[in-house]
């Protein structure tokens, strides 16, 4: 008897040992899924959404998500006007201040209601850039940052919000061409009369007060807007952004499989890769970036402490700054839903960006620590991406806010894992 309960606690504790050795789950981007969608048309309108108090954007109570002075968006004004714009993914190849932290960790990102991640460049050895596209609709900070450039991604995610979108710049190379197929109109085009909806520091015009260079930050990383001032003063009154509302549940759907951190590699290392591990508690998503030669750093924000604007002359050039008092790191940059989005990515020159993100494709979901297969559609540029689960129906995300990473598995260095 002792002999056979020795060899049944031997198997246990093999098994143990086994289990926790064991390789996390490689997400197969590529293969084919036997999923027959049931085609969703558009749900409730923004409108609508809002009447019930609830966020068309992250299906949130409104009168129970507080602002800060200075902040405008859907919560405080009863308005539906989101925008988008370009945020750094400086990860931890920059430079860290005594503490390990990024000096270019971003400006009020926490407030972002949803967040793309996407290839911005393309390397010989298959290593990769990524960049943000953040969202803002509920809150609207007065100030974001820090804001990069634009390649054709990201006129192809804009379009099927029609909203504002922030930038600092473009490749001139491809990024007009997408205006002009979508009939945007060029930022080099706006006036004060007629802004559009494209803002760039590049150009001076209307919305060129509005952007400041931060002190101590003398790089492509140091653009910072106002964001608020952009939503209150230059957007046009009469702009009416598409009907783009998700389907929200307060349950963690049914089924899936355990999906508590995940791993996403685009082949840059610190540059880009990342993890995400679940926090039960807050039912989220907490992002972790590696930084050279130290440990892994949990995402936050920053903000910036009684900024005051100054004029400074930098490198010969006339330069409007944003002097802070003090840069205090804040928040957790959390999501309460990830969403996988494999596409497919071809590319201009070998190195910019030329992705397809319309058609179908695959899509993995991870809600509530677990994780559930499914597809995406999106039928012409015009339209909004539907994700579909695995019974073919449009998913329910749980209330909050949503990152979609753009997974071109068939490029080199990519892949996202799990456990």
């Amino acid at each position: 008897m002792k002999k056979l309960l020795s060899m049944i606690l031997a198997f246990i504790l093999i098994f143990s040992m086994s289990a926790a050795l064991a390789e996390p789950t490689v997400i197969d981007g590529l293969a084919s899924r036997n999923i027959k969608i049931n085609e969703a048309g558009l749900n409730p309108s923004a409108d609508e959404m809002i009447g019930q108090m609830i966020s068309p954007t992250t299906g949130r109570k409104l009168d129970e998500i507080e602002a800060p002075e200075g902040f405008v968006g859907t919560a405080v004004t009863g308005d539906y006007q989101p925008i988008l714009v370009q945020i750094s993914n400086a990860g931890g190849s920059v430079n860290v201040d005594s503490k390990g932290r990024p000096t270019t960790a971003p400006v009020n990102a926490n407030y972002a209601d949803v967040v793309y991640e996407a290839c911005q460049a393309n390397s010989a050895n298959g290593g990769s850039l990524t960049r943000f596209s953040m969202l803002f609709s509920d809150t609207v900070p007065d100030y974001v940052g820090f804001v990069r450039s634009t390649r054709a991604t990201h006129p192809r995610i804009r379009q099927e919000w029609d909203c504002a979108f922030v930038t600092s710049g473009y490749s001139s190379a491809d990024v007009p061409k997408e205006w002009q197929r979508f009939d945007v109109m060029s930022p080099q085009k706006a006036t004060p009369d007629n802004p559009g909806l494209v803002y760039v520091q590049n150009f001076p015009k209307v919305w060129a007060k509005y952007m400041f260079h931060c002190t101590n930050i003398f790089d492509a990383n140091d653009h910072v807007y106002q964001l608020a001032n952009i939503v209150q003063n230059v957007i046009p009154k009469d702009h009416v952004p598409a009907n783009h509302t998700f389907k929200f549940t307060d349950e963690v759907p049914a089924g899936g499989d355990s999906g508590e951190i995940v791993y996403v590699s685009f082949g840059g290392g610190t540059k880009t890769d990342s993890r995400l591990e679940y926090d039960e508690e807050n039912n989220e998503y907490i992002r972790y970036i590696p930084i050279d030669g130290k440990d892994d750093f949990a995402y936050r924000t920053q903000t910036l402490v009684n900024p005051k604007l100054t004029a400074k002359n930098v490198n010969g050039a006339k330069l409007t700054m944003v002097d802070p008092d003090d840069r205090v790191y804040g928040e957790l940059i959390t999501f309460t839903n990830v969403i996988v989005q494999g596409i497919k990515m071809n590319w201009f020159g070998s190195e910019r960006p030329d992705p397809e993100l319309t058609g179908k494709g695959n899509a993995d979901y991870f809600i509530g620590g677990k994780h559930y297969t499914g597809m995406w559609e999106r039928k012409d540029y015009n339209s909004r991406t539907v994700f579909y689960g695995e019974d073919g129906n449009e998913i329910e995300l749980m209330r909050g806010k949503t990152l979609i990473i753009l997974m071109d598995y068939n490029s080199k260095g990519r892949s996202v894992k799990y456990e």
